[in-house]
């Protein structure tokens, strides 16, 4: 039998925003790993957008597990009482500097991150030049964190927009692979305005997924429960695990297919 990289045409991975939810793609990504398949382009947004990242720059998906579920990065996306004061990414910064080169031309894998332009109204393509600063701007939820500014813009989420930036991949690639982390209850707790907000963003976001999907040749989309959080990261493992299974699935067709 041929290997994997004989058989597959040039292929694209999209990864969406979700939230900790996000990690079910760090588990797809193994899978994927696993079986020898290695895509020639990746585009995501937000979560999508991390993880993308770090792969393109090389990181085994083992080890973003890892990172991801960090005692640091859980406290990154705890809320606060109120919604009074936009919190800052130290920490992702930190991460980011540590773990990605300086531009999306030395990675290992094409990368696109989406980020939304605030005063434009534009979801803008960023595939080219500084890479670390994009991929904090594409993960900046808006109804959390501080917009990032970038050549004297602001950006923050690249889902307010579009959460599943398909239409990069699709330029380039014989066939393109999605991964959607939204399908299912956003949140158990409607109490506090910070959750309603989120409900309401992630809602907005959903349905931002939907122009992307259909762009894509197959889409994974696992069903997620309400316990879920989108900003616990405790239940990382869980996560990564469901995103494994079915990236199995998809790896183990694509490879008989072609």
């Amino acid at each position: 039998m041929k290997s994997g990289d004989e058989l597959a045409p040039r292929w694209g991975l999209v990864l969406s925003g979700g939230g900790a939810r996000g990690i079910a793609q760090v588990g797809v990504l193994q899978a994927i790993h696993e079986i020898g398949l290695k895509p020639n382009c990746i585009s995501g947004t937000s979560i999508g957008a991390i993880v993308g990242a770090l792969f393109s720059a090389g990181m085994p998906p083992t080890k973003m597990l890892k990172l991801l579920s960090g005692k640091r990065f859980l406290n990154l996306f705890r809320l606060k009482p109120s919604l009074s004061g936009l919190l800052g990414m130290k920490y992702l910064e930190e991460v980011l500097e540590q773990h990605l080169p300086d531009t999306f031309e030395e990675l290992e894998i094409p990368l696109h991150v989406f980020a939304t332009n605030l005063s434009q109204g534009t979801c803008v393509d960023f595939h080219s030049g500084p890479v670390r600063n994009p991929v904090i701007a594409s993960s900046s939820i808006p109804v959390l964190f501080q917009p990032v500014e970038i050549d004297g813009e602001k950006y923050v989420d690249g889902g307010v927009l579009n959460n599943l930036p398909a239409e990069a991949c699709r330029s380039t690639c014989d066939y393109v692979l999605g991964v959607e982390v939204n399908k299912g209850k956003f949140t158990q707790n409607l109490n506090t305005m910070a959750h309603v907000a989120l409900e309401v963003f992630y809602l907005v976001v959903n349905q931002n997924s939907l122009y992307g999907m259909q762009a894509c040749d197959h889409v994974i989309r696992p069903e997620m429960k309400a316990s879920f959080d989108l900003l616990d990261f405790s239940k990382a493992q869980k996560l990564f695990d469901i995103g494994y299974k079915q990236g199995q699935v998809w790896a183990n067709d694509f490879l008989i297919e072609r």
